[in-house]
């Protein structure tokens, strides 16, 4: 599926979006892949015989992390915590069907223009009240019968058996949006929200089921423009080390910041 796009060649584009889509969520990519895929369904964990999504791939690999987690961490969730544990392994860099987006246009245009400088990257901007009115109104908690399902979903034998004990009257078809708890420094440094998915279908991927450009729009960056854009971000104070506050990212920003050329205070701009 082609969508429409834009072009956002400058900083002060991005800044528009925020200011004009105010309760959009943002997603930046630094490549053009034209499409919101959570990475457990992306190709390199399909078939590679039928280029299909393969479950049982998705399952073992939470289970793994589930039987390995204790011993590399006191603090874990509850077995039966499903939820949680796709949080956890999500902002560890596993690979399920959680999709990561910011409600800081600037944390978004970060990650695409960071990464691949030879490559466009893009922007997107959802409007998630318009992704859940599918499913119902409003913003789910960590109690959501769906959001219960679809994080289950993947260790069950049976979904319908599944959307029964949880009081559904049908298996949940669409994906969900959700404000998280802010469980890791670098959620809110990044101002993280997510979307979790469904099992891959057609008909049920957010280009699809939001084809309104005031619900879900997506913005081209050239490649000639990362640098400029990123020395931009750099000047509003959006870093690595802003973003993923350790000692590893304050490292790099030492380094990078001693590899500049001295520096000579211009004229402040006046009106």
């Amino acid at each position: 599926m082609t969508m429409t796009y834009y072009e956002l060649n400058r900083i002060e584009r991005a800044v528009k979006v925020a200011t004009t889509l105010t309760h959009s969520w943002f997603r930046g990519h630094p490549q053009t892949y034209n499409a919101l895929t959570p990475r457990v369904f992306r190709p390199e964990y399909q078939s590679k015989s039928y280029r299909a999504f393969r479950p049982e791939v998705e399952s073992s690999i939470i289970e793994s992390f589930k039987r390995q987690a204790p011993a590399l961490s006191p603090q874990v969730p509850d077995k039966n915590d499903h939820v949680e544990w796709l949080f956890l392994m999500q902002h560890h860099g596993t690979p399920t069907r959680l999709l990561d987006w910011s409600k800081n246009v600037l944390v978004a245009i970060y990650f695409a223009v960071n990464d691949h400088l030879d490559e466009d990257g893009e922007l997107w901007a959802m409007y998630p009240d318009a992704l859940n009115k599918r499913n119902f109104p409003g913003m789910p908690t960590s109690r959501n019968p769906i959001l219960k399902f679809l994080a289950a979903e993947p260790s069950c034998t049976s979904p319908e058996k599944l959307a029964k004990q949880l009081g559904l009257r049908d298996v949940p078809q669409y994906p969900l949006a959700l404000d998280p708890p802010m469980n890791f420094v670098r959620m809110v440094a990044q101002q993280s929200v997510f979307t979790i998915h469904t099992k891959p279908r057609d008909g049920a991927t957010i280009p699809e089921l939001l084809t309104d450009p005031k619900e879900l729009v997506r913005y081209v960056v050239p490649k000639s423009h990362k640098k400029k854009i990123l020395s931009n971000l750099a000047d509003l104070g959006v870093t690595r080390l802003t973003l993923f506050p350790d000692l590893d990212s304050l490292s790099k920003e030492i380094v990078k910041e001693h590899h500049e050329l001295a520096y000579e205070p211009p004229k402040p701009p006046h009106w």
